[in-house]
């Protein structure tokens, strides 16, 4: 029986177990098979993973980079959007799941499982997102297309090409959409039959559904886009249905170049329209001004810092074959009136300031008070690749270790992977905090921003498995084998593992059975204030009145 190491310093054991050969995909190749994301929805900033550009087969340039800009790549009426799926699991613990279609040209869509973790902001609205999205290439083909989308698909190319003669020319193209907001629609047959007088050799007429339709017309000018929808109206006056009419139009090259954009830009002024009650709405292509709730931060971090009203909140970390406590997972928090925590979410740039160093100096501060006053106390601590890359971190730490001898040895520092996307720039500073005797732990590890040759370089004592891939193990083939070669290659090296995010009894023995050293989840705990004796002296003087 071969025993793994305690790891590189000794603060983590592993249990016994025998030696595995290594796999094949222990090479190169990261074991990822989805793209990780990471979405800031007060912000709408979103953030890719390594080799989402490959996986979507777009130019990096491409990838949108908010949130905004990937819903309009979804496929309407083919799976609820990540956003309506976030809103529907409000209440249920943070998990989402959900499947639709995206389309990245105008003859490519493919099926897209979705899921991940939400986290809400002091309000409890979802603030913040980190999921994976795994694509389903196969499921693009054009034989395997409902006949829906290959008709949307067929209108799109006709609409390009439409677009390209136009632009060739000097000319321009309007798309209209409409939809009959009736059960008793008339046959498309008719309604194409309506409209061939305002058709012209090139123009295009298409079916979208048994209520919708959309209209393709060359040479009609932005300009003429509102008086061309009265006009459709009026050779459709005779239908019975003719009352339930909407329109919605957006034209090329005004209000974009690309089908696929044209077509949603249709379709959200058929949408603002059905809203706002009008019959024909043209798309307007003027930016939006925020809301008041939107300028509004939803949380104040520089208040928070000056009141010095931020706690420590610790989630419990067993150890995966005795379910034995191992060490608590620090978090930054507020304290509700009912001593319940308030988690907060990553912390926002400053363009005058390193926030980030900031709030991670106060809840180094808010930890090594605690093992201080706790000699049996062992903590892991996260901080942000903005702190790990300050100059200041370094000393900071230093200087609260020196204050307290003796803590060094049960604080544990964890580093997101993503920080170490630069290795050479952060592998002397991690160097740096080891020697000063703490324990390091990679977070986040599987995304695949650290290749198996870079990670053979790096002090850590462990790696925590991203909870993207722990989440759908029950039901994912590919994250079941990304996850075992994660823990197998964090085998060959003897480094101690982790996983997050396990919320459910099978999750964990199925982990335990495959060699993870320790597991966090809500299975093992919710996250929970630490009073600290400052805030217990004045509860005691408050009580005695």
């Amino acid at each position: 029986m071969a025993m793994k190491g305690q790891g590189r310093t000794g603060l983590f054991r592993g249990v016994s177990r025998p030696p595995r050969q290594r796999r094949a995909s222990q090479t190169s190749r990261s074991p990822v098979t989805g793209v990780i994301y990471a979405w800031d929805m007060v912000s709408d900033t979103l953030t890719w993973g390594p080799g989402a550009a490959e996986a979507f087969g777009l130019p990096s340039r491409d990838l949108p980079k908010t949130g905004q800009a990937f819903s309009q790549l979804v496929e309407p009426g083919y799976g609820l959007s990540r956003q309506d799926t976030i809103g529907a699991a409000e209440g249920l613990g943070g998990a989402y799941e959900t499947r639709y279609a995206l389309r990245f040209e105008p003859d490519r869509v493919v099926m897209v499982e979705d899921a991940g973790r939400w986290q809400p902001d002091v309000q409890g609205r979802p603030a913040f997102t980190r999921g994976q999205l795994r694509l389903d290439p196969v499921s693009g083909a054009r034989d395997l297309l409902p006949v829906v989308l290959k008709q949307r698909s067929e209108l799109l190319c006709s609409i390009q090409n439409g677009i390209n003669e136009a632009l060739r020319a000097s000319q321009t193209c309007t798309l209209i959409v409409g939809v009959l907001d009736t059960d008793e629609a008339d046959s498309m047959a008719d309604i194409a039959r309506k409209l061939r007088p305002m058709m012209r050799r090139h123009d295009c007429f298409t079916v979208l559904g048994s209520h919708r339709f959309a209209l393709t017309l060359t040479c009609c000018p932005a300009s003429d886009a509102s008086s061309a929808m009265r006009r459709l109206a009026g050779l459709m006056k005779d239908l019975p249905t003719a009352s339930t009419l909407h329109l919605g139009a957006a034209c090329a090259p005004d209000h974009t170049f690309k089908a696929t954009k044209l077509l949603r830009f249709a379709e959200q002024a058929l949408a603002l329209g059905l809203e706002r009650g009008e019959a024909c709405k043209l798309y307007d292509a003027r930016p939006k001004a925020p809301s008041p709730a939107a300028e509004q931060a939803s949380f104040d971090w520089v208040a928070a810092l000056n009141s010095r009203s931020l706690t420590l909140a610790c989630q419990p970390m067993v150890e995966a074959q005795s379910r034995a406590p191992a060490l608590m997972q620090a978090c930054a928090s507020l304290t509700r009136s009912d001593d319940d925590p308030i988690l907060l979410g990553p912390v926002p740039r400053l363009k005058e300031a390193n926030l980030a160093l900031l709030v991670d100096g106060r809840m180094l501060e808010l930890a090594a008070d605690h093992l201080n006053d706790h000699p049996t106390a062992r903590l892991a601590l996260p901080i942000s690749a903005k702190t790990l890359q300050d100059a200041e971190w370094l000393p900071m730490l230093a200087a609260h270790l020196g204050a307290r001898p003796g803590i060094e040895s049960r604080l544990v520092i964890e580093v997101p992977e993503a920080a170490l996307a630069e290795c050479r720039k952060i592998l002397g500073r991690l160097h740096a905090m080891k020697a000063l005797g703490i324990g390091l732990s990679l977070t986040g590890f599987g995304a695949g921003y650290v290749s198996p040759g870079q990670l053979r370089m790096l002090p850590v004592d462990l790696l925590k498995i991203d909870g993207v891939f722990i989440q759908p193990l029950k039901r994912s083939t590919d994250d079941r084998l990304a996850v075992r070669t994660l823990i197998d290659r964090a085998q060959h090296l003897g480094i101690a593992t982790a996983a997050e995010w396990v919320d459910d009894e099978s999750t964990a023995r199925l982990l335990a059975a495959w060699g993870v050293d320790y597991l966090q989840g809500r299975l093992f705990g919710e996250p929970e204030t630490v009073l600290q004796p400052s805030t217990l002296h004045q509860m005691l003087k408050k009580a005695r009145g």
